[in-house]
């Protein structure tokens, strides 16, 4: 059993039950309850039998006061006289083999001799014996007196605090508010991150091979269908894992400077489509230019997403208005404070069913959706709110039922001049010929697939297995290399980190980075290197991995040959 150094020990040797005889004669069941209560720092206690006796150990010892003198193994209802018509019944509910429990339950009783007020959490547990019935009951207990009174305190000063206090108050409730979706926003980012980094792997090697089968030799109607089945719905997948990435902000953006009413008026062709015939489609565009600094594929998305919205919120007939105008501030959103500044609004409007109050707070949520099951994956809205959020803009909605909805996006004017079409661009699939590549990439599948569609584009390929082989091999023959292909999440060195030291030791060497998610670059979004996004396309690889100077460099180096690929060891 417990110490002799326990009190409750000394207490129990030292009691009538023990002098008696009565412990020697005890069920081995009691025995074994009083040593697991005896050793156990929280506070229990216990009683046994027909007569109730009472057991108590070492943490209950302090809430005994004036009673602990002879209270060992005394029946509960003469320990606990004071208390006991209001804790009694409890107690026999539990000796009929009814568990009972109470939260904060007020007691008045005897405490040093004076009746006060006390708030306990009690559980009462039945103990049963060998043969199924009920000896006795183990009771869980702490003491709340403290707790609620400082509970009760709080809420007198909060009923008398004046109404400029009321409001600080309420301030500080709308901002711990904004702070708990934060970090609600930061959990879902952490974990979304994760998963994209190797689902895009995965989307990697499928996508690519349905493109590398496109271009490959040709194929009957019916294999064309499969191909076409397995690349839909890869880029379905490809498109959950953006939208995913976009809400938790750690999309990797690719901000160009455009003028804004021309994006969106251009973008009105493919709204009408979506819209169909029973919705109409209104535009008011600004006179004046407003230049923005957006990643224009994300921003053409939000639309979309929003339009389509729009268009399942209207029942039967109805129109769907898209406006874009120029504001001097940003008004105050979900408890942000107000912002100063020049700012393109753009709002999307509907005349439809409207948006209940109940649902208001989670219309941004991921897989948060009403509609039925197989309309919509619920990511819609997270990728408007996580696009112009990461563009240091803010989205804000407002809506009526049965009168329509209205979402408006604010986003920061720039002073940057307009970027230049690049009508090269449009590179064939052969202007990659003859470029021999250095492939860093620890994913065997990816890898396996990066060499074979670089050697489908006529390069001749080397396949370095971390940053640290490549850097071996490139002190030895950087002069044969025209292209550093290399993934970003690697371990030891990290493809951005050896993008970095490839800068300083071989200025002129094309390196170009790949990845489906990286934090790095999540947060680095200026590090001035080529980035292919996973899953990427032949077309798209060719375009990444042609340097900028290429033909200058050949003239000098001669026409590579192709080589077979080869892997570090």
């Amino acid at each position: 059993m417990s110490s002799p150094e326990s009190q409750a020990y000394r207490l129990l040797q030292d009691s009538d039950w023990v002098h008696a005889g009565l412990a020697e004669a005890a069920p081995q069941e009691l025995r074994t309850v009083l040593t697991m209560m005896l050793d156990c720092p929280e506070p229990l206690w216990i009683s046994w039998g027909p007569d109730n006796l009472f057991y108590f150990n070492d943490a209950f010892v302090p809430w005994m006061g004036n009673k602990l003198a002879g209270a060992m193994a005394t029946p509960v209802r003469i320990v606990w006289h004071d208390v006991w018509d209001e804790l009694g019944g409890a107690i026999a509910d539990a000796m009929a083999g009814t568990h009972r429990s109470f939260r904060n339950l007020r007691v008045f009783m005897d405490r040093d001799g004076t009746r006060r007020e006390t708030f306990w959490t009690f559980s009462y547990s039945p103990i049963r014996v060998a043969d199924g019935t009920v000896g006795g009951i183990l009771c869980v207990v702490s003491d709340q007196t403290e707790f609620v009174s400082e509970r009760n305190e709080h809420s007198r000063q909060v009923e008398a605090i004046s109404e400029e206090a009321r409001q600080a108050h309420a301030e500080l409730v709308r901002a711990r508010e904004q702070l708990r979706q934060s970090q609600k926003l930061e959990a879902i980012g952490q974990l979304t991150g994760g998963v994209a980094h190797d689902f895009n792997n995965l989307l990697q090697v499928i996508s690519g091979s349905v493109d590398m089968l496109r271009y490959g030799i040709p194929r009957d109607e019916r294999q064309r269908r499969h191909i076409e089945a397995i690349g839909a719905a890869a880029d379905r997948a490809t498109s959950l894992v953006s939208h995913l990435l976009s809400f938790s902000r750690r999309q990797t953006l690719s901000p160009q400077v455009f003028e804004l009413g021309n994006g969106v008026e251009r973008l009105g062709d493919i709204i009408r489509t979506l819209l169909g015939g029973r919705v109409g489609l209104e535009l008011e565009l600004p006179d004046e230019p407003l230049h923005v600094l957006l990643d224009k594929t994300q921003l053409d998305t939000a639309l979309i997403n929003l339009a389509v919205n729009a268009r399942d919120a209207i029942p039967e007939h109805g129109t769907v208005r898209v406006c874009v105008r120029r504001v001097e501030a940003m008004p105050s959103v979900r408890f942000a404070p107000p912002l100063k500044g020049a700012f393109a609004a753009v709002s999307v409007s509907d005349d439809g069913c409207g948006i209940e109050e109940a649902v208001m707070s989670q219309v941004f949520d991921p897989f948060f959706t009403t509609k039925g099951v197989g309309e919509g994956t619920g990511l819609g809205l997270s990728q408007v709110f996580g696009f112009v959020k990461q563009s240091e803009g803010e989205v804000d909605v407002t809506s009526t039922v049965g009168k329509g909805s209205t979402f408006v996006l604010y986003l920061p004017l720039t002073n940057q001049a307009l970027a230049v079409d690049d009508a090269s661009g449009a590179q064939s699939l052969q202007d990659a010929r003859g470029l021999n590549v250095l492939v860093v990439e620890d994913n065997v599948d990816v890898a396996e697939f990066a060499v074979s569609a670089l050697r489908e584009l006529g390069c001749g390929v080397c396949l370095a297995r971390n940053g640290d082989d490549a850097l071996v091999e490139l002190e030895k023959n950087h002069a044969r290399y025209h292209v550093v292909f290399s993934d970003v999440v690697m371990p030891g060195i990290s493809g951005l980190e050896l993008a970095k030291t490839l800068r300083g030791l071989y200025p002129d060497l094309h390196v170009v980075l790949t990845s489906g998610y990286s934090e790095l670059l999540a947060r680095e979004t200026d590090h001035g290197f080529a980035l292919l996004r996973k899953p990427y396309t032949l077309g798209d690889l060719a375009a990444a991995i042609r340097p900028p100077a290429r033909a200058a460099h050949l003239a000098l180096n001669g026409e590579p040959t192709d080589e077979v690929w080869r892997t570090l060891s």
